[in-house]
């Protein structure tokens, strides 16, 4: 009895110990006290996540994936801010895809109008950022990437509308993720999406939608939805009480990065889950996750969008040009005090690759609604360590197979 008492007590220790070992993303965090040690001994707190994801090429250059997780549960929940505009570039396109089989000549360049039927719409007839001054699908999924714009977001939340969104959710069978809202308009009903003209001109019309209706109720089965001790309401007045997010957004990591996964590396999916995207979908795609602003044309910025505004993994806590020959393909959010990135980030000179996806709150007081976050001091530093980690640790990691990554390099 003793001896077999012994013996499991001694396998249970050499199978922790052989567990902490494998686990390559803690050892990476454990390493760099200095800018993990209060992250890791808090993690409740912080509400941190994070998926590393190594890729190996097999000798014909086909990717296998191999997760190394922190504190990943897609059954938490954190609000995913804007990075629910991922999704919905994704199915836009898509979407398209699927108008063109009886409307041949459509396509995410083609000009729109968006009209209003209700009080709460603004109609939508110019874009001062397009090289035509016209509104297109096309442009809405450059300004989304480029530099995360909400009101481009909107205009692709009112084409497909939230029962479309959701059901197509469902049917690629991300559990944990449903998009309900739209952003910047506080009070808006958003079961009503409005009407839209697709065309040259008024006189030749291609195609177009009526008023939709959403009418699916959508619950939240995650935990974790009421945070903080407080928040701001809509009237300016601080109510003692957790936030209720259940109403809200919600988009859990390893669904984004499986989405982002599905278009990157389509083949290492499910069919289910994969996006009905043609080549040059593809390439659009790829240049508009990973081009940085200041490459940009139609839309154009100044350098108050700086290399790292919309990468914070990696640049996020620094506004110095970056190389480019290190790209990151990717979407982030922040809003309420949470900040995710979604990455698939590539170093051309150096040959590697690596997926990181994390997401971290930085809200110290728990309020939430009030306008003060620690992004500067907590979310990016944060951000910009464990990216940096991650790609220290691949430049000394051996690969049985070098990868071609020239699918990935791109005219800018």
């Amino acid at each position: 009895m003793q001896k077999n008492f012994f013996f499991i007590v001694c396998f249970i220790v050499s199978f922790n110990t052989l567990a902490q070992k494998n686990n390559v993303l803690k050892n990476i965090l454990l390493k760099d006290n200095q800018h993990f040690g209060q992250i890791l001994t808090n993690p409740n707190k912080y509400e941190v996540q994070i998926i590393y994801t190594q890729i190996n090429r097999d000798k014909n250059n086909v990717p296998s994936f191999k997760n190394y997780t922190f504190n990943a549960d897609s059954t938490m929940y954190f609000y995913p801010a804007s990075t629910v505009k991922m999704a919905l570039s994704f199915l836009t396109l898509e979407r398209i895809n699927h108008l063109k089989r009886s409307i041949p000549s459509l396509s995410k360049d083609t000009p729109y109008r968006m009209d209003s039927v209700r009080n709460m719409q603004i109609p939508f007839v110019q874009n001062p950022q397009s090289n035509n001054q016209l509104p297109s699908l096309g442009q809405d999924i450059k300004e989304i990437m480029i530099v995360s714009d909400n009101f481009a977001y909107n205009r692709m939340f009112d084409f497909l509308g939230r029962d479309y969104i959701n059901q197509k959710f469902q049917e690629k069978g991300f559990q944990y993720s449903r998009v309900l809202h739209r952003f910047s308009i506080p009070g808006i009903d958003n079961r009503f999406t409005a009407p839209m003209i697709f065309g040259e001109n008024p006189n030749k019309i291609l195609y177009q939608q009526g008023e939709q209706v959403a009418v699916n109720q959508y619950i939240n089965k995650q935990k974790s939805l009421k945070k903080g001790i407080g928040y701001w309401d809509s009237k300016d007045s601080l109510i003692n009480a957790p936030f209720d997010f259940s109403g809200k957004n919600y988009f859990c990591l390893h669904d984004q990065q499986l989405m982002l996964r599905a278009v990157l590396f389509p083949e290492s999916v499910a069919a289910s889950q994969r996006f009905d995207l043609t080549n040059d979908d593809y390439q659009f795609l790829y240049k508009y996750l990973s081009i940085l602003p200041r490459e940009s044309q139609f839309p154009t910025y100044d350098t108050s969008y700086y290399d790292g505004y919309c990468k914070f993994l990696m640049w996020g806590d620094g506004k110095e040009n970056r190389p480019t020959n290190i790209r990151i393909f990717n979407k982030v959010g922040d809003a309420y005090g949470y900040m995710i990135d979604n990455a698939y980030i590539v170093d051309f000179d150096k040959n590697i690759e690596f997926m990181l996806s994390a997401v971290i709150l930085s809200n110290e007081d728990q309020i939430f609604n009030d306008g003060k976050y620690e992004y500067d001091t907590t979310g990016m530093p944060f951000f910009g360590h464990l990216g940096r980690a991650i790609y220290n640790y691949e430049l000394t990691r051996k690969r049985k197979n070098q990868p071609d990554l020239s699918k990935f390099k791109l005219k800018y």
